[in-house]
């Protein structure tokens, strides 16, 4: 767990809260706002981006960090009406005393509050059901890990490769490839030439978006 002594809550230009790691001296979210960044790379330019005609659909997402991916996902689906099955993994989970103080019910309504609290108490290692999304949370460091496969769709989440850039290399990536079924998605908000490099090396097919408030692009590669 990551106690209060490394973390800082601060506001981001929308008034939403991030997370300061204080330890690497980064942020997780843009400070141009949490919830736009978020809804921007991940739910606009990766979830609603799958095939359509997908029964279910798998993501994994590295790095559950605060939630908000996970919360917003499962508020999407509540107009998209699909089976979700979302494997997060957070080598670092946070404390309930941090989250509990994220403002984001004051942006996102109070009725969701209640899920993103059990999103974050549930069990680890286990398959948690939110109405159609299920929620299966792995504590682990994603250098070890060995992952089930066939995702859809994958929340590239991680801090930075300035400050993360052992999870960025040709063979991280190269297992989350070997993960994902053909036309899989990746999402990411990072856009640095050199990872656009290896995601290509890795077999991705990579396009550059624009990217959300503050950022001129972002990544969406497919396999």
């Amino acid at each position: 767990m990551i106690g209060n002594a490394e973390i800082e809550i601060v506001k981001t230009k929308e008034g939403i809260h991030t997370l300061v790691n204080n330890r690497i001296n980064e942020h997780y979210h843009s400070l141009h706002g949490s919830m736009q960044e978020s809804m921007h790379v991940f739910i606009n330019k990766g979830l609603l981006a799958v095939n359509k005609n997908l029964p279910e659909i798998k993501i994994l997402e590295m790095g559950f960090g605060t939630g908000v991916n996970a919360i917003l996902t499962f508020r999407e689906n509540h107009v998209l009406q699909k089976h979700i099955h979302y494997t997060t993994v957070e080598a670092h989970p946070l404390t309930a005393s941090i989250t509990d103080k994220l403002n984001y019910f004051e942006y996102f309504g109070k009725p969701l509050q209640p899920f993103f609290q059990k999103m974050h108490a549930c069990n680890w290692f286990e398959n948690v059901a939110f109405g159609n999304m299920v929620l299966h949370k792995i504590k682990a460091d994603m250098l070890e890990l060995q992952l089930d496969g066939g995702y859809d769709l994958v929340y590239y989440d991680a801090f930075s490769p300035n400050h993360q850039p052992e999870l960025w290399t040709f063979e991280v990536l190269h297992k989350i490839y070997e993960a994902c079924n053909k036309n899989a998605i990746l999402v990411t908000y990072c856009a640095k030439g050199e990872v656009k490099r290896t995601l290509e090396k890795v077999g991705f097919k990579v396009k550059a978006l624009d990217g959300p408030k503050g950022k001129r692009e972002m990544i969406r590669a497919i396999k």
